[in-house]
């Protein structure tokens, strides 16, 4: 049941990687402003870069087995 609980996890990160990507694209090739389209598109990756890390370290301090264990599953 882990395995399948990773998996989604790691499945919703490319999801989100995917949008992420959209993002900067459209920040960098719609730009009104070279600078600020740099400067925006930097400060999102460095955002974004912070709540992976973040997201990844409290996941992993999840104990899944003890909470489908509590689930009867």
């Amino acid at each position: 049941m882990p395995l399948l609980i990773i998996g989604l996890y790691f499945l919703i990160i490319l999801i989100f990687l995917v949008f992420g990507a959209t993002i900067v694209f459209h920040l960098l090739y719609y730009k009104i402003n070279r600078q600020v389209a740099g400067i925006m598109s930097s400060i999102y990756i460095a955002g974004a870069a912070v709540l992976l890390i973040l997201n990844f370290i409290l996941f992993s301090q999840v104990n899944w087995e003890q909470i489908f264990w509590n689930f009867g599953l």
